[in-house]
């Protein structure tokens, strides 16, 4: 019995999203959110650009009235997926022209398959917002997920971003 209980324990304990976030943070759907691309810090390529699709999706479904994305101009943006200065500094640009209350950035730390029998996918992204034109940070939030052998990536970061998106725009 205790073997069972202890093998439904672990179960239950895979599929589960795990989220550090700033508290009591609720924001207006209302107005422009701009989303950059998120920094990918991972060995998979594009993964910050497919996360911040996810991001923009997730942001509409909660309520947001209009989502602004930052436009890729060059190839730049698809080699380094803002991580170097040069990138930083026209995301930069551009946000300081938007007329928006809130800019969405972040890291994608993992966006994999893990390797193994099974190869379960693994997702982990770090959000901020922050208020315009003040550029004030009003969230901020971590979460990681590893998915069962047959989700795809996709849809583990999907569950990962609408986890830390949840309690911010409801």
């Amino acid at each position: 019995m205790r073997v069972l209980i202890a093998v439904m324990l672990v179960i239950a304990v895979a599929g589960c999203t795990h989220v550090r976030s700033s508290k009591g943070v609720n924001l207006s759907g209302e107005g422009t959110w701009l989303v950059l691309p998120l920094v990918n810090r991972t060995a998979t390529p594009q993964a910050g650009l497919r996360a911040s699709a996810i991001v923009e999706a997730v942001l509409y479904r909660r309520g947001a009235e209009r989502v602004e994305v930052y436009p890729e101009t060059d190839s730049d943006g698809v080699l380094f997926e803002a991580s170097s200065s040069a990138s930083r500094n026209k995301m930069a640009q551009w946000v300081n022209i938007q007329n928006a209350n809130y800019v969405v950035s972040g890291v994608v730390h993992e966006w994999r398959y893990k390797t193994g029998v099974d190869g379960e996918p693994a997702v982990g992204v770090m959000l901020e917002i922050r208020e315009l034109p003040s550029g004030k940070i009003v969230y901020s939030g971590t979460a990681s997920r590893a998915g069962w052998a047959r989700d795809s990536l996709s849809e583990t970061g999907q569950k990962v971003i609408d986890k830390l998106l949840k309690p911010v725009v409801d």
